[in-house]
């Protein structure tokens, strides 16, 4: 990886445990109400920015994106106080968009996500090799909803900070033991094949990434 790649991997990495400490932050701390309202809006306005600054239709798309954050701006004394379903939502429809990328996959006349990472990297598979891939597709799509799920529950039945704890100090670590969970089951069930890490599958999903922007085009 090139010096600069890893830069920006690791201003990725940065931004996400900031936002997360953030977050918790916000839950756990009493008065902290404003800034969770801030990590509620931020990410969601600045994507809307961006689109309305790209858009050809800017010129009234943004006096419309001002005109919603005015609207928010007069209306954050209720959504202050209910920001906890806003970090709540943000984390289970993040979660389940997750889900649909892999399990979508999955349906018939498709290539399984996996299947299709597996071949950026080695090439053709074997059908023993293809099985393996939709196995380990359908095991990340369910690890995607159970944690959006658990997300759910959490928030509905325990206090915001327990419900905080799992999604900014446990989900995204859950996700490791994921990768390196699959990667023990790969080593026995296929331990013919080249070993391959969580970088390759980096690599490989942004490579897919560029794959499918360019025929879109």
């Amino acid at each position: 990886m090139s010096a600069a790649r890893f830069l920006r991997a690791a201003g990725v990495v940065a931004a996400i445990v900031a936002y997360q400490l953030a977050a918790h932050h916000a839950a756990s701390t009493p008065g902290g109400h404003g800034l969770g309202l801030a990590l509620v809006l931020a990410p969601l306005l600045l994507v809307t920015l961006n689109a309305a600054l790209r858009s050809n239709a800017r010129a009234w798309l943004l006096p419309l994106w001002a005109l919603a954050c005015a609207v928010l701006w007069l209306g954050r004394a209720p959504l202050t106080a209910h920001f906890g379903w806003g970090l709540w939502l943000e984390h289970a429809s993040f979660n389940l968009a997750l889900a649909w990328m892999f399990g979508h996959t999955l349906a018939a006349g498709r290539e399984p996500l996996c299947t299709q990472f597996a071949t950026m990297i080695h090439g053709k598979l074997e059908p023993r090799v293809v099985r393996y891939t939709r196995g380990v597709t359908i095991a990340w799509t369910l690890f995607f909803i159970a944690t959006a799920l658990v997300s759910t529950a959490l928030f509905a039945l325990a206090s915001i900070v327990a419900w905080s704890t799992f999604a900014n100090y446990l989900a995204l670590p859950a996700v490791g033991l994921m990768f390196v969970a699959e990667y023990a089951c790969r080593r026995i069930a296929l331990p013919d094949i080249a070993p391959s890490g969580i970088m390759d599958a980096v690599r490989a999903y942004t490579h897919s990434m560029q794959m499918r922007r360019s025929g879109a085009r």
